[in-house]
C-alpha cells in the first residue's frame, strides 16, 4: 500500500527483491492512504468503504474530512502553532520532506476559515511551530456486539483462499 516504503522506525522495506508480492506493490506512494486505514483506535480515521471507479476522489474526500477535524489538525494562529495527529509524525516522510513543510501539505486538505488561517500563517514568513497530539489507542467500539458464533474460524485457510482469489501469489507450492 505504501509502495514498499520502509515502515517508521524500520531499517528494511517490507518486500525484498525476490519477494513475488513486490511486483504487486504500488509504484508511487499516495499519502492519502493513511486517511483510509483504520486499526480500531479512537484516533484512527473513520471507517469508510471505497469504490474502485471513484477511489481517487474518495481518498481526497477522506483526507479532507480527517484534516477538517480539530482533534487531528489544530490551528492556533495566535501562537503560530499547528498541532497534528501522530499519523503525520509517524509517516512524516510520506507527506513532506520535513516537519517544517507539513503545513504546506495540510493546507491542501483544509477549507473555509481553517484554510485561510493556515495559509495566512504560511504567508507571514514566520516559522510555524508544529507539534503532535497524543494518540488515543483505546478501542473505538461504539455499539459493539459480542461474537457468539459457534463455528471455528479458519484464519490460515482464509488467508490461502484470499491469496488465490486475488491472485496475489503467482505460484503456490503445496
Amino acid at each position: 500500500i505504501r509502495a514498499n516504503s520502509r515502515p517508521p522506525y524500520s531499517l528494511f522495506h517490507p518486500f525484498k527483491q525476490n519477494d513475488p508480492r513486490r511486483s504487486l506493490s504500488m509504484t508511487k506512494l499516495d499519502h492519502r492512504i493513511h486517511f483510509a486505514l483504520n486499526c480500531g483506535a479512537k484516533s484512527c480515521p473513520h471507517i469508510e468503504s471505497f469504490e474502485g471507479s471513484s477511489v481517487m476522489k474518495e481518498l481526497s474526500e477522506v483526507a479532507q474530512a480527517f484534516c477538517e477535524c480539530d482533534s487531528n489538525v489544530t490551528i492556533n494562529a495566535e501562537e503560530h502553532e499547528l498541532i497534528l495527529s501522530m499519523i503525520f509524525h509517524w509517516y512524516r516522510s510520506d507527506f513532506s520532506s520535513s516537519v517544517a513543510k507539513l503545513p504546506y501539505k495540510i493546507v491542501e486538505y483544509l477549507t473555509g476559515d481553517r484554510k485561510i488561517k493556515l495559509q495566512q500563517m504560511i504567508n507571514s514568513g514566520k516559522s510555524i511551530t508544529v507539534s503532535f497530539h497524543s494518540y488515543d489507542w483505546s478501542a473505538n467500539a461504539r455499539n459493539n456486539k459480542e461474537y457468539m458464533g459457534g463455528r471455528k474460524l479458519a484464519a490460515e485457510q482464509w488467508s490461502i483462499e484470499a491469496l488465490l482469489r486475488f491472485k496475489i501469489c503467482t505460484e503456490i507450492v503445496v
